[in-house]
Order: structure tokens, then C-alpha cells, then sequence
């Protein structure tokens, strides 16, 4: 993200992209976080019921950063995707 963004990115999280995800079908998890060394850096991991779910959100883009229009002015960059095969869990 942009440099001296992260209380707007905080608060988008919490006011826009969390309450968003809970209404997704399939949104299982999702989770928002800063690199304690490095606050403009930071990490977004959800976790879908299955591909289907993420594709309901998404679109068939789904292997393209989801980004939301309050969410575009924050970033210094297009943001990584990575997607993971759960094997299990706790």
C-alpha cells in the first residue's frame, strides 16, 4: 500500500472488506494483517468453501487481485495473488 495509508487501509478492512466477505457465500475465513517491520506491507488470506465460492466472488478472474473501488486508491502497486489447496486444519 501507499506509504502513511495504513490507518485508511485498517479502516477499510474493518468497515468495508470484512463486512463484505461475511456476506459471501463460502467466505469460510478472512483474515487482514501488517508486516510488523514494515506497516505500508500487508497481507489479506481468505479462506473459500471451495473454487466455486472464491469464482462466486470473483468471477472467473479469480486468479487477478479482487480490488475494491475503496480499497484502489490505497495501493502503491497491484497487489500478489497466491492461491493454496487446504489440506486440514485445527
Amino acid at each position: 500500500m501507499k506509504s502513511g495509508a495504513e490507518k485508511a487501509f485498517e479502516k477499510f478492512a474493518l468497515e468495508d472488506a470484512l463486512p463484505l466477505l461475511r456476506r459471501q457465500d463460502g467466505c469460510l475465513n478472512g483474515f487482514f494483517g501488517f508486516d510488523d517491520s514494515q506497516p505500508a506491507k500487508a497481507v489479506v488470506v481468505t479462506v473459500w468453501r471451495d473454487l466455486e465460492a472464491l469464482k462466486g466472488f470473483t468471477g472467473e478472474n479469480w486468479r487477478e487481485p479482487f480490488i475494491h473501488p475503496n480499497e484502489a486508491g490505497l495501493l502503491a502497486e497491484k497487489p500478489r495473488v497466491e492461491h493454496y489447496s487446504l489440506l486440514g486444519a485445527l
